[in-house]
């Protein structure tokens, strides 16, 4: 009888590391255009990460620049020690492949990131893709494009809450860089002063806010003086 029992126990552990196995490895990939039809299933998502923002208790990782709809991976607070420093900047332009449950949260489908092992880069498009360099004064035709817009700021102002670099006198109707509170400490004390009158390229993805051109700025190194 103890010998049945042991087998048996032998034979369900052995059941057991062989679904873990098929869950971590096989399960089925499918795209990010997709992942609202898998509710509640473990599978892999595939796609290219457009726009991310760090919120500070929160990072999103956006495979659509209209992020409210579409597909995002989340990254915790709590979890932010196990991933490379300043996640929203590392997975920006990457293809990725992203584990996990996909979960629906404000009639939208998300995977959260529990560490590392659950986003993998299978293409550094970052590194090896082009950027469309543009006028400020065209930013507007190419909403939802992550372009290189050249220009002179002419005009800035910081509300406290946010910093607003200007290419236009006419701020309420042209493009617009804009820094957030949360992100003033990445950026030289003072931006709306170390940034006027500057020649700048600024890269980023172009949004449109209140029917204007935007891009919004979470690091440094996507505005470069080109004068200096």
């Amino acid at each position: 009888m103890k010998k049945y029992i042991i087998k048996k126990s032998l034979l369900v552990w052995i059941g057991l590391f062989f679904c873990l196995c098929f869950q971590g490895f096989g399960q089925k990939i499918v795209s990010w255009k997709d992942a609202h039809k898998y509710y509640g299933e473990y599978v892999t998502v595939e796609g290219t990460i457009v726009a991310t923002y760090n919120s500070g208790k929160a990072c999103f990782l956006n495979f659509h620049p209209d992020y409210a709809k579409y597909f995002t991976a989340v990254i915790f607070k709590s979890d932010f020690y196990k991933f490379p420093d300043a996640p929203e900047d590392y997975y920006l332009n990457k293809k990725v492949h992203v584990m996990g449950t996909i979960k629906q949260y404000q009639g939208k489908p998300e995977i959260i990131l529990n560490g590392p092992s659950n986003i993998k880069i299978i293409e550094g498009l970052g590194k090896s893709k082009k950027i469309r360099e543009i006028s400020w004064e065209d930013a507007n035709e190419y909403y939802g494009e992550y372009c290189c817009v050249k220009g002179k700021i002419i005009a800035a102002f910081n509300s406290g809450k946010a910093c607003f670099l200007n290419f236009h006198k006419n701020w309420k109707r042209y493009f617009t860089a804009v820094i957030f509170a949360s992100d003033f400490h990445k950026f030289p004390s003072n931006p709306e002063d170390y940034y006027l009158n500057k020649e700048v390229r600024i890269i980023g993805i172009i949004k449109e806010y209140q029917g204007k051109p935007e891009i919004i700025l979470k690091n440094p190194k996507h505005i470069v003086i080109v004068n200096e």
